[in-house]
């Protein structure tokens, strides 16, 4: 099974007899990562929504409002 040429043995055996790969092969792994994406879309929403993402200055009515409070 193997040959040798003078340095180092070389396999004549290849492995390389695979079955093409058919569309009913590969929807489990397009559902899976389909629902992945879809997973970490959601959550990344969650999380936009949940906190701004930069704060907004108050304007000049709130802020004389709050330092007519402080006052006090």
């Amino acid at each position: 099974m193997t040959e040798t040429n003078g340095m180092r043995d070389e396999s004549i055996v290849r492995y390389d007899d695979r079955q093409p790969v058919r569309g009913r092969a590969l929807l489990p792994a397009i559902a899976a990562g389909l629902g992945a994406g879809l997973a970490v879309f959601y959550i990344a929403r969650l999380l936009a929504e949940r906190a701004p993402m930069a704060l907004e200055p108050p304007d000049a009515a709130v802020r004389a409002a709050a330092l007519a409070r402080t006052r006090g």
